[in-house]
């Protein structure tokens, strides 16, 4: 999920990625707490040797580590159920053109990333696997070494955590990517691009979560009246 970094911010469930203004009370990509959503990164290094596919040898300096959390007015089980499936991230992560599991090994899901920069569309793809997950507490996966589209495997891992609250839960996204050292100048600016981004994704998630917790009682309710 590294590739989040070109994208800008959007709010509107309907919008494409780049194309929406950033919700009131953003300041410097940050969210406000008033907004419900806190966001914090850290980073630490490390080393890995990789290979490119056009042959160079790259070496893998930095882990960033990026984190958003929202309260949601809803039952945590919705909000587990609606991350466990993995394609409708999409509806509130828009730089996310799909997620796709695997037909022949469910535990996989290709990530699909579409975004305008630099004057052109850019899209790849990468293969993500699924961890076991701790019921009703927390979703997690990793990316697969050698699945990117582009050739050039940017190590990245993910996970949801849900808290039970009183009326609703809260909802944490961490996001980790390896940055390469080439562009490990560059980490401390990427940092608050990718704040923004996942921040407003799970204000974006708030509101989804909300409109289908509604549509789900007022199904239930329309099932209960009795017949005349």
């Amino acid at each position: 999920m590294s590739a989040a970094l070109g994208c800008r911010r959007s709010h509107a469930i309907t919008c494409q990625a780049g194309a929406a203004p950033a919700r009131p009370g953003l300041r410097n990509c940050r969210i406000s707490s008033r907004a419900g959503v806190a966001a914090k990164s850290s980073t630490f290094g490390r080393q890995l040797p990789v290979h490119a596919s056009n042959g160079y040898r790259w070496s893998m300096g930095r882990w960033l580590d990026n984190r958003a959390d929202v309260e949601v007015a809803v039952p945590l089980e919705v909000c587990w159920t609606l991350w466990e499936d993995r394609q409708r991230i999409p509806l509130w992560m828009p730089w996310i053109k799909s997620v796709t599991v695997q037909q022949d090994n469910p535990a996989l899901s290709r990530w699909t990333l579409s975004t305008h920069q630099f004057g052109r569309d850019w899209e790849f793809s990468w293969l993500a696997r699924n961890l076991a997950p701790i019921k009703n507490q927390k979703i997690h996966w990793v990316s697969e070494p050698g699945s990117a589209s582009m050739g050039l495997n940017i190590n990245n891992r993910g996970q949801i955590r849900f808290i039970r609250r009183a009326g609703g839960c809260n909802v944490s996204l961490s996001i980790s990517y390896e940055v390469p050292e080439v562009l490990a100048p560059f980490a401390n600016a990427l940092t608050p691009v990718v704040e923004g981004i996942i921040g407003q994704d799970m204000l974006r998630f708030k509101d989804y979560a909300t409109a289908y917790a509604k549509a789900q009682a007022s199904s239930q309710q329309q099932q209960q009246v009795p017949k005349l």
